[in-house]
């Protein structure tokens, strides 16, 4: 499984370039964020490759992610592998598990669309359970 530095998936990830080659659903993506995060990202900004891509012009969501950043620093894979763990840091990057998302929403909760565009960002519960 290829994942960033904050325990997000990119094979999950509809922002992800090899994702977006194959079937490009970030009008949906850019909705749910919206609807889940608060975030306004336009549909043409949402392109990634990845944080771990080291080509000079790669494209990310955001280049200057301050998680990145940390990790690098440190010297560590991802920020399971710090002893700070979890920081204000990560939580600025911090995505929402099932059971938050289905809080969050209520009755207007879809179980595809969490499974679909949400499970990608579920970083807590990835990097409490791999201990990567």
């Amino acid at each position: 499984m290829k994942m960033t530095m904050c325990g997000y998936c990119c094979e999950l990830c509809k922002a992800y370039v090899v994702n977006i080659s194959r079937k490009d659903e970030r009008e949906r993506l850019s909705n749910l964020w919206h609807k889940y995060y608060d975030l306004n990202i336009p549909v043409d900004k949402i392109y990634c490759d990845g944080c771990r891509c080291d080509k000079d012009n790669a494209k990310r969501i955001d280049n200057n992610c301050p998680v990145r950043n940390c990790v690098l620093e440190r010297g560590i894979n991802n920020c399971g592998r710090c002893n700070e763990y979890p920081c204000a840091t990560f939580n600025e990057r911090i995505g929402l598990s099932f059971q938050e998302a289905k809080e969050k929403l209520g009755e207007d909760f879809c179980q595809d669309d969490y499974d679909n565009y949400l499970l990608a960002y579920d970083n807590v519960t990835r990097l409490s359970i791999k201990k990567v």
